[in-house]
């Protein structure tokens, strides 16, 4: 089956030749396709899970000796790695994140700092890359998410109260 496009010839915004002619249905569907594949596109190799949790972390040098500790605030997480919003930069070579899940367990997770930048706001957003065994950052990652769900169904439910 034959469908008229009625598109004029154009180049869009990212260069992409828009056309008028005649598609088959299935060419149709084809572009129909790319074109939600593409809106929806993201380069990184997993899922972002937002998250708000509180945490402590040591830095460490590349002979892994003690530079400094601090206080942050997860922003998101996914399989490879974690965003860390802190008050100041974090600066070293590797990361100790350190937690307590929902029943008062020390939750650590290691990772190497692949960056710490200014955002605008006096703060820091740092990006961790998990180091370590796979069973240790699945471990912490679930309890992140478990906490940060945990704590919002509560505040939610505080607020209705109110």
């Amino acid at each position: 089956m034959l469908m008229k496009v009625s598109q004029k010839r154009d180049v869009g915004c990212h260069g992409k030749i828009i056309f008028s002619g005649v598609l088959t249905k299935q060419e149709s569907q084809d572009k129909l396709y790319m074109q939600t594949v593409e809106k929806s596109k993201d380069n990184r190799k997993n899922p972002r899970i937002k998250t708000a949790n509180l945490v402590d972390y040591t830095l460490f040098d590349q002979d892994g000796k003690p530079l400094g500790q601090g206080k942050g605030r997860t922003i998101n997480l996914s399989l490879n790695g974690i965003l860390l919003k802190t008050t100041s930069p974090l600066q070293g070579v590797y990361v100790l994140l350190m937690t307590i899940d929902l029943n008062g367990n020390d939750v650590k997770v290691e990772g190497r700092l692949v960056y710490s930048t200014e955002d605008g706001t006096g703060h820091y957003l740092s990006g961790i890359e998990f180091k370590g065994p796979m069973d240790r950052q699945v471990d912490a990652i679930v309890a992140f998410v478990k906490t940060y769900q945990q704590t919002r169904h509560r505040i939610k439910k505080e607020a209705v109260k109110s």
